[in-house]
């Protein structure tokens, strides 16, 4: 089943269409205020030899305010499957605005974003059980290779949660570097590492990769991979993505 979705999600993403642009961006880096939309099919194996994992479907909507600003519509649609017992439904959605400050003469950008988790979950194990505010900031330095090297910080918290529950407190740290080549493709690693405030010495690394290129100038394909690295954090074992985006609608 879940391989399945993957498989046919792959497919629906690879008509080229979408609208041109005379400017050629590709929607990657935290500072790029562009309006888009997003279909995200994604796999998460927690457990790999337990049979336990996590398939979603998410659509995603950002939109440009001005310059500086943008807000955004995270909607997932997941599966949960494990020998036990499997579920199917609506997971929590995400909401948030951003505020940035793009690429100046000395080739720094910066800005900041508040999210909002919104427990939707139409199951406990489809979602966290708490309304989350994750507030978060970043910085872009562009070098004249058409490397980017970004980092940031995000925080956790629990607003209002399930009793039954346990409380929300952890940050993760995130270094991106990424290659956006003029010909229309892009390659970035991200090396997130995860750190419990609620349970003290709780960790976890993850490191990411991602290739994905624009299929015209106003529509972008990628696919991402990420694992457990190290850790007593064990969120999962492995997770692999493939996203369609429409770019400047």
């Amino acid at each position: 089943m879940r391989y399945g979705l993957l498989f046919c999600c792959l497919l629906l993403t690879l008509p080229g269409w979408g609208q041109i642009q005379r400017s050629c961006r590709y929607g990657v880096l935290p500072t790029e205020n562009i309006t888009t939309i997003e279909a995200n099919p994604a796999l998460t194996v927690t457990d790999d030899s337990g049979g336990i994992s996590t398939s979603s479907l998410t659509f995603k909507t950002y939109r440009v305010i001005d310059a500086n600003l943008n807000w955004g519509v995270e909607v997932p649609l997941s599966r949960y499957e494990s020998p036990e017992k499997s579920v199917s439904g609506l997971g929590d959605a995400l909401f948030n605005v951003t505020w940035m400050r793009p690429e100046s003469q000395n080739r720094l950008s910066y800005g900041a974003k508040l999210e909002f988790f919104v427990p939707t979950a139409t199951d406990k194990r489809l979602g966290s059980g708490a309304l989350q505010a994750s507030p978060s900031v970043f910085a872009v330095w562009r070098l004249d290779s058409g490397v980017y090297i970004a980092g940031g910080y995000k925080q956790y918290t629990s607003v209002l949660k399930d009793g039954a529950r346990e409380y929300i407190n952890y940050g993760r740290f995130r270094l991106n570097i990424s290659y956006l080549s003029p010909d229309k493709w892009w390659v970035q690693t991200n090396w997130y590492y995860y750190q419990d405030y609620y349970n003290d010495g709780k960790m976890e690394f993850i490191p990411e990769l991602e290739w994905g290129t624009l299929v015209n100038e106003g529509t972008a394909f990628y696919i991402n991979g990420s694992t457990h690295a190290s850790g007593n954090w064990h969120s999962k074992d492995w997770s692999l993505g493939v996203g369609f985006k429409l770019l400047y609608l």
